[in-house]
């Protein structure tokens, strides 16, 4: 008989104080040369944002008086209804379990409120997205990481820690285009996955914040089924009409949009609502025309032109390196994940020349795992969606030039 020991969960004070060292450039400012141009950023770059649609569904707002003047007065906490309906038949849900947010952050913020006690147990991926424990910090949860394999997730060690004992409240996931490495979940794995959180009464967090980007010819799958009472949706507008918007949603179960509503209320009362109504009239909501396309095809432009980048900062690394780069997931989103070949190359001494040097910087892979965060996992995370193309070529071969110096060398 087999037996499985359960993992001890990771203190997240502790992984926090352990990326503090490595998350320079992630989250905060670089320490880099003037006229740098940092491989970080994961926001649409200024040729990407759909200014003339902002601008044109600005402009039917504010030309429309009644329109204007109710944009302009209190709402209610779950968002206006016209947006909120469009979402629900986007989603296949009643519009009551659509919760309009601050974008994604402040949903799962208002999430992790709701579900969690201090000291429960989270269960996350590693790799992970790393801000999440930001988002978390306040509620000292133990973090039990569990490693992915090529279909997402990996069940089984998911399972076998629940056999041994595990109780974590939530499961987070990034199931498509997962930030860093691009992964996107197969269909079966997410009935795997839901499955086992019935059986275990454990909630899953979907963080789809990069759904609608998956590059042409990428067949994209469908996000964990709502007719579970243990999922919930969290989804931004950030990614393809601009963070700066701050509005995101929330599918909830019912049992959940109490509680998740109440919160709000106490918090911050609602979104603002002349954003809410500007969005509706870009994505086409309600009575209203959608501009440019509608939200799916400004996503689809975005995408589109960020395949070429990957492909563009793909070429310039896989050709310069002598040994070349693997990348294992060309699927979509705003990431390139690049694991090198070379095992020579000392990653932190390339990145402290690319800043200091070459004006330059990325991340580190090892920044994104929970477990030792001092081991070289010979990875790198690019963000390509932030830079017109011929930036982000000399970015690339900046970096390249610091990768290739002798003084990266182990």
């Amino acid at each position: 008989m087999t037996t499985t020991t359960r993992s001890a969960p990771h203190d997240l004070l502790s992984a926090l104080g352990a990326r503090e060292d490595l998350s320079r450039g992630f989250g905060k400012a670089s320490t880099s040369l003037p006229g740098a141009i940092p491989l970080l950023g994961g926001a649409p770059s200024a040729d990407l944002l759909p200014l003339a649609e902002i601008r044109d569904a600005a402009a039917d707002l504010t030309a429309d008086t009644e329109a204007l003047v109710g944009a302009l007065q209190y709402s209610l906490p779950r968002g206006i209804s016209g947006l909120r309906r469009w979402i629900a038949e986007r989603e296949g849900v009643d519009p009551e379990r659509v919760l309009i947010t601050n974008g994604a952050f402040h949903g799962l913020s208002l999430l992790f409120d709701a579900l969690l006690e201090q000291g429960d147990e989270v269960a996350v991926e590693d790799p992970t997205y790393p801000l999440i424990f930001r988002s978390l910090q306040h509620k000292q949860p133990r973090l039990l990481p569990l490693p992915l394999d090529a279909e997402g997730i990996d069940a089984g060690a998911l399972e076998a820690q629940l056999n041994a004992g595990a109780r974590p409240k939530l499961l987070y996931t990034v199931p498509d285009f997962h930030n860093p490495t691009g992964l996107v979940t197969s269909a079966w794995r997410r009935e795997q996955l839901v499955g086992i959180a019935e059986r275990h009464g454990l909630v899953i967090v979907s963080d789809n914040a990069y759904a609608g980007l998956g590059f042409p010819g990428t067949q994209e799958v469908a996000d964990y089924p709502l007719d579970s009472d243990l999922v919930v949706h969290v989804r931004t507008f950030s990614k393809v009409l601009g963070p700066g918007l701050r509005l995101g949603w929330l599918v909830l179960p019912p049992w959940l949009v109490g509680p998740v509503t109440r919160l709000r209320a106490n918090q911050d009362q609602h979104s603002s609502v002349p954003i809410q109504a500007i969005v509706e009239r870009i994505v086409g909501a309600g009575e209203h025309s959608p501009r440019g396309g509608g939200f799916d095809a400004i996503a689809q432009r975005s995408a589109t032109a960020y395949a070429e980048r990957f492909d563009l900062v793909h070429g310039i690394l896989e050709e310069g390196l002598p040994d070349g780069i693997e990348v294992t997931h060309r699927t979509g989103g705003i990431f390139l994940w690049a694991r090198l070949r070379d095992a020579g190359i000392d990653l932190r001494a390339a990145q402290e020349l690319a800043r200091t040097r070459y004006g330059t910087d990325a991340v580190l892979g090892r920044f994104f795992h929970l477990g030792d965060p001092t081991d070289d996992r010979g990875s790198l995370r690019l963000g390509i969606s932030h830079l017109p193309p011929e930036q982000l070529r000399r970015g690339a071969e900046r970096l390249l030039e610091a990768l290739t110096s002798p003084e990266a060398r182990r």
